[in-house]
């Protein structure tokens, strides 16, 4: 191997000195990056001389590539419309035409459980729900025995009371017998605890009401419920409750609680508004 030392090498003729093909020129150090050339896609570059953080490259052909500047927080990526291309998208938020609006958890004895329109969240005016569920999970009472009603009020009154108020349809409770009640000597029943001996201080009561034109001036509302409650004593008693009531006033109503004679030592009370 032969070496030429020279101090510049200066073209003869033309725009550049050539390299024959089939050979190389390899340089080993001094060659400033600011004379290095922009190198194409088809080369193995970008044919791009500068980024912002967060950009993304993308390809629009087979020997191009583009920028897509970085979305804002949150946005996912997806493909346009076209299918040509990535964009960034605002994901809009999960929606769904049932909605939990409040829950009360009783860990210790409380007089009453209560949802009130404007408290927590909860919305009974009726322009964005049509009807409302309320579930209750593992609910005990502090008297054995004891029963638990449900009240409604009207915007701006008191809660309803009495039998003139609350009418029941085809009751059913204590595993099964079957009752033509029409209305309560108190109020609304949720379970007609009376004097079933099997309402132990470990019995708990589960389920579910619905409310129908809870803020219909024109008709009645209507409360559906089933209630399960199960009996610990030396006969393994179990039963349920189910039954339809409905509260004989045309008003708009703005509350609804729980409570009975004595105080509620536990449960989940949970309201949700369907659209």
């Amino acid at each position: 191997m032969s070496k030429i030392k020279v101090n510049e090498i200066e073209k003869a003729s033309g725009s550049g000195i050539t390299v024959p093909t089939g050979s190389t020129f390899t340089i080993t150090d001094g060659l400033a990056v600011s004379s290095l050339p922009t190198v194409t896609v088809a080369k193995g570059g970008t044919n791009l001389t500068s980024f912002t953080a967060g950009d993304l490259l993308y390809a629009t052909g087979s020997t191009t590539l583009a920028k897509l500047a970085k979305g804002t927080a949150s946005q996912t990526l997806k493909m346009n419309s076209g299918a040509s291309a990535p964009e960034w998208a605002t994901v809009a938020a999960a929606t769904s035409d049932m909605v939990k609006l409040s829950e009360t958890v009783v860990s210790s004895g409380v007089s009453l459980v209560e949802f009130v329109h404007g408290t927590g969240g909860v919305d009974f005016t009726g322009t964005t729900y049509n009807y409302f569920k309320i579930f209750f999970k593992d609910v005990h009472m502090n008297g054995d025995n004891d029963r638990i009603y449900f009240y409604v009020r009207p915007s701006g009154g008191s809660y309803l009371t009495g039998s003139s108020s609350y009418k029941e349809c085809r009751y059913f409770n204590n595993g099964g017998s079957l009752s033509t009640l029409h209305g309560d000597a108190a109020n609304g029943r949720l379970w007609n605890g009376g004097t079933d001996s099997g309402r132990t201080a470990y019995s708990t009561m589960n389920g579910e009401l619905t409310l129908f034109n809870f803020n219909d001036s024109d008709n009645y509302s209507l409360v559906q419920h089933q209630t399960s409650i199960m009996f610990i004593d030396s006969a393994s008693n179990a039963g349920y409750s189910t039954g339809l009531h409905f509260v004989a006033d045309t008003n708009v109503h703005d509350a609804i609680k729980f409570a009975g004679a004595s105080n509620i030592d536990r449960g989940v009370f949970t309201l949700y508004g369907i659209k």
